[in-house]
């Protein structure tokens, strides 16, 4: 099974190295101050699904920061993100290239993302100071994440700093930021917030404000104890959870997304004091969602359910986006280093996936990949065997989207397909009766490294 994961082909890897040197950057191009090119702040709010911010419609009130950053810049309502969980999706979101292109697809990174230009290096050349803070320890040299970036701030290796991790973290982004200024350099600043990954574990009073009455002492700390581990146990059925403890995880989810998005507008007010803000392009993100009892499942794994790929994705810049704008198109998180550097008045490099959000929105598809996540599979290996359905996490899935119909293609061969413009939820299951749809959305997959061109569990014409 992992072995489509083993290594990108060569023929392609190659094409897509000479595609980036096709650009004629020169990396020893010298650092310094870029006159009036604006400053970037790239926020990452790790596992937060877009219908569960409050401001996408979402009835409880968790993301008051983002709506009011919304309100002074461009909220995207369709943004969708090319991987259910983080490695991948940061792969996209600092290269341009959907997974099967930059080749993070698996839990054990290969060495292609290492050698590709990065979002941080192009910005590196062009002489920002640039700056990552990861409380994920998937954003690391390890996985080739960090490439590019002068400053690293591997928050995640401290286990003793406090919770919630963006506290201690925002802070220190914003000391990098004021020395940074006083070196006369603008800034590239990413900061990945893990919060609110499992084990949901919110500030008490974010959690007494999201947890409806009724619900005991000993089930709120039951639900705060259960780890990414123990959802994973769920989902191959050793220790499945039940409903009322899925509901509980829920409402401490729903509080985390208010915490860190609070913690957002610490840090928007600290640079707004500095006198950086509207000299800055600010942009929060999500990396993929959760699901909570959605088609059987929680966590993220092993979906490609809207729950886990619909994100949100908010820009603030006043002199290219007017306050309160709202767009209903597809975005991808691909497109927002092509963006970013179209704003910034860089070059964009050939042969990216993703486009610049500044042009026409129209007419993009979403499309997805999951294949089985080694190091989760082997921890759960080890793990008791009475009920173990390994087969949930253990296949290849793919999908493709295109603002109406979303389409599911397992590696079994089973096939899902929802009209989201019906069923936002993905409660009906169409791919029986919508043959064509099926077909049409089948040619659109993503092509993953040893798979087929053509899905085989495609019907006959």
């Amino acid at each position: 099974m992992f072995n489509a994961c083993l290594r990108l082909p060569w023929a392609t890897l190659c094409a897509v190295m000479v595609l980036f040197a096709s650009c004629g950057r020169d990396p020893h191009r010298a650092a310094g101050p870029q006159g009036d090119r604006p400053n970037v702040v790239l926020i990452v709010m790790d596992t937060t699904r877009a219908d569960r911010c409050s401001l996408y419609g979402y009835e409880k009130p968790t993301t008051p920061t983002l709506s009011a950053l919304a309100a002074e810049g461009v909220s995207f309502r369709n943004a969708w993100t090319p991987s259910p969980w983080t490695g991948p999706a940061h792969g996209s979101l600092f290269t341009g290239l959907r997974p099967e292109h930059h080749g993070f697809l698996c839990g054990r990174m290969r060495p292609y993302l290492r050698a590709m230009p990065t979002l941080a290096g192009w910005f590196r050349e062009a002489g920002y100071a640039t700056g990552c803070f990861s409380n994920n320890a998937f954003v690391s040299s390890e996985y080739g994440l960090e490439q590019g970036f002068d400053h690293v701030s591997r928050d995640f290796e401290d286990l003793r700093r406090p919770y919630p991790s963006a506290i201690a973290t925002h802070r220190s982004a914003l000391d990098w930021v004021r020395r940074t200024v006083d070196e006369d350099r603008n800034f590239f600043l990413f900061v990945n917030d893990i919060e609110p990954h499992a084990p949901y574990v919110p500030p008490e009073e974010f959690e007494s404000a999201f947890m409806p009455p009724g619900i005991s002492l000993e089930m709120r700390a039951h639900g705060r104890g259960l780890t990414h581990l123990a959802l994973a146990r769920h989902l191959i059925r050793t220790a499945p959870l039940a409903p009322s403890t899925i509901r509980v995880l829920s409402h401490l989810y729903d509080a985390e997304v208010a915490t860190l998005d609070h913690e957002i507008g610490v840090l928007l007010g600290g640079l707004r004091r500095m006198g950086l803000l509207d000299h800055t392009i600010f942009v929060v993100a999500g990396d993929h969602g959760e699901n909570f009892g959605e088609h059987g499942l929680v966590d993220h794994q092993g979906s490609l359910h809207r729950s886990v790929l619909h994100v949100p994705l908010v820009i603030r810049y006043l002199p290219r986006f007017a306050p309160g704008t709202v767009r209903e198109e597809i975005v991808r998180l691909e497109d927002v280093p092509p963006t970013l550097l179209d704003l910034c008045g860089l070059e964009i490099p050939m042969g990216l996936d993703g486009e610049s959000l500044l042009g026409p929105l129209g007419g993009r598809l979403a499309r997805s990949a999951y294949l089985p996540v080694e190091f989760l599979l082997e921890r759960l290996s080890a793990d008791e065997t009475a009920g173990r359905d390994m087969s949930i996490m253990n296949h290849e899935i793919r999908a493709a989207h295109d603002g109406r119909w979303h389409y599911i293609l397992h590696g079994t061969g089973a096939q899902e397909l929802y009209d989201l413009a019906t069923d936002p939820r993905e409660t009906r299951n169409l791919a029986a009766s919508n043959l064509d749809e099926v077909r049409r959305l089948g040619a659109l997959l993503p092509v993953l490294p040893g798979a087929a061109e053509t899905p085989s569990a495609l019907p006959p014409r």
